[in-house]
């Protein structure tokens, strides 16, 4: 069974993906075949993540909304090459985990639709009403996150206030679209517990699929 896991940054993506591999599953790691393709532009003595966020900046920033559109832009070729493996691949190969980036909802329908036809999208959802704690995790540890429309400065507010004030808006949207185009959803409280382990998870996994077809 081949697995993409979406849902927010930090949200227990790249965990999950890599103790998959106990499994006997291989992993697919969107953020680092981004961090890739950008090259110098990031650098190289950080994890990808953090090199993106550093790259990517924050919406307030000058060059946020080219940094934006050029991690779309390569998003996309990753999805797509990605979607092109899968369907090349022999029907033997069907333990792969796909750790997407919390970006997905942002590609283009079609190329959902792909990645949906290819892999059991399993949305890992965050914590209910963890907001401003998910807000400090996003300040202390950065990951690059596209706001799309969800930044909107008030006159005369701070940066730093408008993105606290923003960032509900943006998760509350995130969670919506993460449900829209899923094919099952893990709660908090299930994939976040610590007895939780990766048999357990993949038998979840399983009857909710046999559940939905």
């Amino acid at each position: 069974m081949r697995l993409s896991l979406i849902g927010m940054s930090g949200a227990g993506k790249s965990y999950w993906a890599k103790r998959m591999q106990s499994q006997g599953y291989r992993s697919i790691i969107c953020d680092n075949l981004i961090a890739e393709q950008l090259g110098p532009l990031i650098s190289s003595s950080e994890k990808s993540t953090l090199g993106l966020a550093a790259w990517m900046g924050k919406p307030d920033q000058p060059g946020y909304k080219e940094a934006q559109a050029k991690y779309l832009e390569l998003e996309t070729k990753v999805v797509t090459q990605i979607c092109d493996e899968l369907e090349q691949s022999s029907e033997s190969d069907d333990k792969v985990i796909i750790d997407t980036t919390g970006s997905l909802i942002y590609l283009e329908p079609q190329l959902i639709k792909r990645i949906k036809k290819l892999s059991f999208l399993v949305y890992l959802r965050l914590e209910e009403n963890s907001s401003q704690s998910h807000y400090q995790i996003f300040i202390d540890d950065p990951k690059p996150v596209i706001w799309g429309k969800h930044y909107s400065p008030e006159p005369g507010e701070k940066p730093e206030a408008s993105l606290r004030r923003c960032y509900p808006e943006l998760l509350s949207f995130r969670d919506q679209e993460y449900h829209r185009i899923a094919d099952c959803t893990l709660e908090y409280s299930f994939h976040h517990a610590p007895e939780t382990c990766p048999s357990e998870m993949l038998d979840a996994i399983q009857k909710m699929k046999k559940n939905a077809s």
